[in-house]
């Protein structure tokens, strides 16, 4: 068996700061598990008992509402550490993730790497991280839902995909128009608009699924007042 230790440029940040034998321990509950474009990878409900990373693609974080609405949380890239999360406040999934495009995964025993935590306080240094950072993602989410009028929360969600997922510019989107609205909290016919808007104005270009920030400034503008 290959040491996942010489494999670190492929593996999450954490697997640095464990030592051979934590690592040899984890190694030996991994499964690996491909997935396409829009299937789901667990669903909201479901039991809690592996911890879970992305090794390509993205995916989606998301809680289902009423009415077939759905509401993203956060979009997943490779590496994040998901469902260990929310094993620390309950037994099973408080969301459901979804493939966005074609994603390759790997499971680990949540309760062994839960032991590892216990006792090496890198690891656990790192799970308190994300926790930190998942919270003010939650956070955020929730200031712009209930206080951000609908050109503001586009805006925002734009600059998210620029900065944090996809960090290109021309940004050729894998999610779809009804992704855009589930983020945002709005229809599809709503965030249709606002696009388009923006586009009108000169603020980005869209063709087809690619959309090409024109006025950075103006969109933070947008963004920041809301």
């Amino acid at each position: 068996m290959i040491s996942i230790k010489r494999n670190l440029e492929v593996l999450p940040e954490v697997f640095q700061f464990m030592s051979d034998k934590e690592l040899d321990n984890l190694e030996k509950t991994k499964y690996e598990v491909s997935y396409k474009a829009g299937e789901v990878i667990f669903k909201r409900g479901t039991k809690t008992a592996q911890l879970m990373f992305l090794t390509s693609g993205l995916a989606k974080s998301y809680i289902e509402g009423y009415g077939d609405k759905n509401l993203i949380i956060r979009l997943i890239k490779p590496f994040e550490i998901i469902g260990v999360l929310a094993s620390y406040v309950g037994t099973h999934h408080q969301f459901s993730v979804m493939a966005i495009e074609d994603s390759n995964c790997q499971f680990y025993d949540l309760e062994i790497y839960k032991e590892i935590a216990r006792k090496n306080s890198k690891v656990y240094d790192i799970l308190t991280q994300s926790i930190c950072i998942h919270s003010m993602q939650y956070y955020n989410k929730f200031i712009s839902l209930t206080q951000k009028q609908v050109n503001g929360r586009i805006a925002e969600t734009l600059l998210y995909l620029y900065n944090d997922i996809y960090k290109t510019n021309p940004i050729k989107l894998s999610i779809t128009k009804f992704d855009i609205a589930d983020m945002t909290g709005m229809s599809k016919d709503t965030a249709t608009r606002v696009l388009k808007g923006f586009d009108n104005e000169n603020i980005i270009k869209i063709c087809n699924n690619t959309i090409t920030i024109i006025d950075l400034e103006k969109l933070i503008q947008i963004s920041n007042n809301g």
